[in-house]
């Protein structure tokens, strides 16, 4: 099923998206009331779709639970370390989380906070936890994945580029999280690191490649994090990127206001904002 959360007159609800675009919603104002089910797949399934009952939203959220852990993994495509080979060199993979402030939603805006601001793009496929997860295996760790969406890594790089280690104000600016469109549950994608994942700027490829170059696949990420940390129902981990960032471009790339970027998963589906100006 694709799920989606959104806004209309009545408020705020979590829904399943038919074919048509259009929504049948649930009886849950979030994704919280779901994952709160004693068998949120059960629930689900209990939904009758009658395109009679769907809704068109006013506007679409990220779909995951209000204030969420999201956890991003750098340097998980071996042709964007390649790329990056004289900034990037990980033995083992690297996690950073974000701030919730800078989680926005499909078709809203990327705000680019100052003009001299470098504001880079990267695709991303992500996992939604759906339940309780601590010291997972790589045999048990996919038991624990609910579905999948997509985030796009929106990048300050020449926050970076002053220092390295400064990656949260690179990468938790108000707005750089975009998320979304929908939230893909996992019987609906038969392998994970079988699937295209790019990025178009204005309609033109940018990033373009395949989930199985990943270093470290789902299982390893997920056991790697939870050795130490409590990931809960409605949590989100994001893989990695592929090559073809801004950055690493030549000549270098970024986007301005005006530009449209859209990060694509297959099977997932695409994300789409614009760029606008805070300045």
């Amino acid at each position: 099923m694709r799920l989606a959360r959104y806004e209309d007159e009545r408020g705020t609800r979590v829904g399943i998206v038919l074919e048509s675009g259009r929504i049948v919603p649930g009886p849950w104002s979030g994704f919280e009331g779901l994952f709160a089910e004693p068998d949120p797949y059960a629930a689900l399934r209990e939904i009758d779709l009658n395109e009679a009952g769907a809704v068109t939203p006013d506007r679409l959220l990220a779909p995951i639970v209000d204030r969420a852990q999201i956890i991003s993994t750098g340097a998980n495509y071996r042709d964007h370390t390649e790329e990056a080979k004289d900034e990037i060199q990980v033995r083992e993979p690297v996690f950073f989380p974000f701030l919730w402030g800078a989680v926005i939603g499909p078709e809203d805006a990327i705000v680019i906070p100052r003009e001299d601001a470098l504001t880079d793009y990267e695709v991303e496929l992500c996992v939604v936890i759906g339940r309780t997860a601590r010291h997972l295996t790589e045999q048990d760790a996919m038991d624990y994945v609910f579905g999948y969406t997509i985030l796009n890594d929106v990048s300050a790089r020449d926050v970076m580029a002053r220092e390295i280690f400064q990656v949260m104000l690179c990468k938790s600016v108000d707005t750089f999280v975009p998320i979304g469109p929908h939230l893909v549950t996992k019987d609906e994608i038969a392998d994970p690191h079988a699937l295209r994942i790019a990025t178009y700027l204005n309609g033109e490829i940018r990033q373009d490649a395949v989930t199985s170059m990943m270093v470290a696949r789902i299982p390893q990420l997920l056991a790697t994090l939870t050795s130490d940390i409590t990931l809960h129902p409605g949590d989100v981990v994001s893989t990695g990127t592929p090559a073809g960032v801004g950055f690493f471009r030549t000549p270098q790339e970024f986007m301005a206001p005006g530009d449209v970027i859209t990060a694509e998963v297959e099977h997932v589906g695409r994300l789409t904002n614009r760029v606008v100006a805070g300045w």
